[in-house]
C-alpha cells in the first residue's frame, strides 16, 4: 500500500474513532446493581462511578465574530435582491432603501457656503495722520527734494510738499496721499522738485569775525556798509532772501527779530553789540524759514524763475492762484498777486516787491477766503473810548516772568515799540516807530482787534498781543 493511501486511511479511521467516542458520551442510564457485577462484599468505587462524577465536556463551538465598523458604502441599490428581515445575532442588519423601477436614487449634494472676505480700504494719508506710513511718505518727498523733515506727523508742511509734488506730476492736487499719489511717489518716473539755490550756511572763521563797534546800533532806517554786511550774514543763515542792499528796511528788521528769537534772550529788531557778536560767531543758528526779502521785485514777463515758482506755490496754498507752477509770471499770476494785495490791504500794483513778498511768506498772510470780523448775535463788543490828545507818557518795563504786559494809551518804551512794529508788519500801523502809545497806535490796535474778533477797546492786553505775535486763535480763546 502506498504511503499516501495509508495516510488517508489513518485520517479516516481517526475520524470514525472520534465519532464513536462522541456518540458514547450520551447513553441510557444503567440500573444494574453495582454489587452484582463487582461481586459481594466490594465497597469501593467502581470505575464508572468515577467517570460519572466528571462533568461532561461542552464541545459546542461558538463562532467568534469580529465586529468591524465599516463606513456606510456609497453604492447604488442593486434591484432584485431580497435582504433577510432578521439577521445574524451580533451583526448589524442593514435595511436597504426601497427601490422604485425607473427612478435613480441619488444622495443630496452639499455645496459649502463661502464666507465673503472684506476688501481692505485703500490707504489714504492726509492732514493729521501719523505713523510709519507718514514717515515713509515724507522720506520719499524728501528724496525727491520737496521737503526736508521726516517726523511721521502729517502737518501743514507735509501737505504743502505733497501738493507741490502732485502739481508737478499731473495728479489731483488735494494734499492727500491716496493710491495714485503713493504709486507715483514710488515710481521711477516721478518728477523731482525744481532745484533752487540755497544759501551756503558756512559760519565764518573766528579770524574773519568783523570788529564790532560797541557804540553802533543798527536799526530801522540805518544805511551803509555795516548794514550790508549784516544783511549778507542774515542771508547766509537763511533768515533773509535777496541781495544785500545796505538799507535797513522792514524786511531786514523782520530777519533780525527772527534771528534774535532763535539765538539770543530777547528780540527788538535792533542789531546792537550782543546781537551782532552772536550773528557773526560760529555758534550762530541758521534757519530754513525766510523772515524777509530784500532787493527782489517780481513782475509780469519774468520767465522760468525759481522765485516765481515759489511765489506761485505760496499763492496757490493760500487759495489765490489756480494755474500751474511753471515759473512764468503771466496774466493769471498777476491777477492772483493783485487779489492777494487787495485782501491783505497793501498797495495793489500786481508787482511782488519786498513788502508783498515778505507778507506773502509770513504767518500773517490772509487767505483768499478771509473775511473781516463781524459781530455775532449776542456778542458784546466794548466800544472804543474817545481819547484826548496825550502829552505825558509813562515808561513801561517788561515783566520779569516773561508774561505779556497790558499796554494802554500814554505808555511808552520798548514794549510799545515792539507793538508798533508788529502792527506795521501786518499793515495796521503807518506812523513813526517812536515807542509812544498815541492816537495812531490806538487806531491801529482797534482795527487789528476788529479783524481778529477781539474787543475793540484800543488797549493791547495779553489776548491782543498773543494774537498779534503768535498767530490767529479762535474767537473766545
Amino acid at each position: 500500500m502506498k504511503p499516501l493511501r495509508k495516510r488517508k486511511l489513518t485520517v479516516l479511521l481517526s475520524i470514525l474513532a472520534l465519532v464513536t467516542v462522541l456518540s458514547g458520551c450520551v447513553s441510557n442510564p444503567d440500573t444494574t446493581d453495582k454489587n452484582s457485577t463487582a461481586g459481594a462484599g466490594y465497597n469501593g468505587d467502581l470505575p464508572w462511578d468515577v467517570l460519572a462524577t466528571i462533568a461532561p465536556i461542552d464541545l459546542t463551538v461558538t463562532p467568534q465574530i469580529d465586529l468591524v465598523t465599516t463606513p456606510e458604502p456609497n453604492v447604488d441599490i442593486i434591484p432584485g435582491i431580497d435582504f433577510p428581515t432578521g439577521g445574524i445575532p451580533g451583526l448589524v442588519t442593514i435595511t436597504p432603501m426601497p427601490f422604485t423601477p425607473g427612478i435613480v436614487t441619488q444622495l443630496p449634494t452639499f455645496t459649502p457656503t463661502l464666507v465673503p472676505q472684506a476688501t481692505p480700504a485703500p490707504l489714504i494719508l492726509k492732514l493729521g495722520s501719523t505713523g510709519i506710513e507718514v514717515r515713509n511718505l515724507q522720506a520719499k518727498l524728501r528724496d525727491l527734494g520737496y521737503m526736508r523733515t521726516v517726523d511721521g506727523d502729517f502737518g501743514d508742511g507735509t501737505k504743502r510738499a505733497l501738493i507741490s509734488f502732485q502739481n508737478r506730476n499731473g495728479l489731483l492736487a488735494d494734499g492727500m496721499a491716496g493710491p495714485a499719489t503713493l504709486a507715483k511717489l514710488s515710481s521711477r518716473n516721478a518728477v523731482r522738485a525744481p532745484l533752487t539755490p540755497r544759501p551756503t550756511q558756512v559760519p565764518p572763521k573766528a579770524t574773519a569775525t568783523p570788529q564790532i563797534n560797541e557804540n553802533i546800533i543798527l536799526e530801522l532806517g540805518s544805511r551803509g556798509s555795516e548794514v550790508r554786511r549784516m544783511q549778507s550774514r542774515l542771508i547766509a543763515l537763511g533768515y533773509l532772501a535777496g541781495n544785500a542792499t545796505g538799507v535797513f528796511n522792514e524786511a531786514t528788521e523782520a530777519a533780525v527779530i527772527a534771528f534774535q528769537k532763535r539765538n539770543v534772550s530777547y528780540y527788538d529788531g535792533k542789531a546792537g553789540p550782543l546781537t551782532l557778536n552772536k550773528l557773526y560767531s560760529s555758534s550762530a543758528k541758521g534757519t530754513s524759514s525766510i523772515a524777509g526779502a530784500v532787493g527782489i521785485t517780481l513782475k509780469i514777463g519774468d520767465k522760468n524763475s525759481d522765485a516765481v515758482r515759489a511765489m506761485q506755490r505760496r499763492l496757490k496754498d493760500l487759495g489765490y492762484y489756480i494755474g500751474s507752477i511753471d515759473g512764468d509770471f503771466g496774466a493769471s499770476t498777476e491777477a492772483a498777486v493783485r487779489s492777494f494785495q487787495s485782501t491783505n490791504r497793501i498797495n495793489v500794483d500786481g508787482k511782488v516787491g519786498e513788502t508783498t513778498l515778505n507778507l506773502l511768506n509770513s504767518n500773517n498772510a490772509k487767505r483768499a477766503d478771509y473775511t473781516s470780523f463781524t459781530q455775532r448775535p449776542g456778542q458784546q463788543i466794548t466800544p472804543v473810548p474817545q481819547y484826548t490828545p496825550i502829552t505825558v507818557f509813562t515808561n513801561v518795563t517788561p515783566s520779569p516772568d516773561g508774561n505779556y504786559v497790558t499796554l494802554r494809551p500814554g505808555n511808552m518804551g520798548t514794549l510799545v515799540t515792539n507793538l508798533q512794529q508788529g502792527l506795521r508788519s501786518k499793515g495796521y500801523y503807518r506812523g513813526d516807530i517812536d515807542g509812544k502809545y498815541g492816537t495812531g497806535t490806538i487806531d491801529a490796535v482797534t482795527r487789528f482787534q476788529a479783524d481778529n474778533g477781539l474787543s475793540q477797546d484800543g488797549i493791547a492786553g495779553p489776548s491782543t498781543q498773543r494774537v498779534l505775535y503768535e498767530g490767529n486763535f479762535p474767537v473766545g480763546s
